[in-house]
């Protein structure tokens, strides 16, 4: 627990390292390089929101390039370099809000409307359904035993 309390500290520091003297649109522009670079640890997230040492030392390099001046086409061009092009983020496959809401949504009514069919289906069984009979077979009279 110790360990995690730790690593976050060195992060939150590095961030403010990263931003601490840098005017708001190096800042902005910064921000905008770490979400066009995914962490090269998993390809999931991209390096402004992942939490890995990786993606911790790119944010910090990013913010040094930025400083220095060099360009954004430069600065994406040395992690593709480096890591390969899929590194990149491409925007056209950014998911928008409603393709995270669609197939959810589509799973619920399917899911609902197959719950209704199913009970629909099973209702009318069990109104005919009458009880049990012998299947017509004589059942043989055996004496009461009271009776003796």
């Amino acid at each position: 627990m110790r360990r995690i309390q730790i690593w976050l500290v060195v992060i939150a520091v590095l961030r403010v390292l990263a931003y601490g003297g840098v005017p708001q649109e190096q800042r902005a522009r910064v921000q905008r390089l770490e979400k066009a670079v995914l962490a090269p640890c998993c390809y999931t997230e991209n390096v402004g929101q992942h939490q890995s040492e990786i993606a911790v030392q790119m944010r910090v390099q990013i913010a040094k390039w930025v400083e220095q001046g060099r360009t954004d086409e430069e600065i994406l061009n040395t992690y593709a370099e480096r890591y390969g092009a899929k590194v990149l983020v491409d925007p056209n496959t950014i998911p928008k809000g409603w393709t995270l809401v669609v197939p959810w949504a589509f799973a619920i009514l399917g899911t609902l409307g197959a719950a209704w069919m199913l009970w629909r289906w099973r209702v009318p069984r069990l109104a005919t359904a009458g009880p049990p009979d012998a299947g017509g077979a004589v059942l043989p009279d055996f004496p009461d035993l009271e009776d003796e």
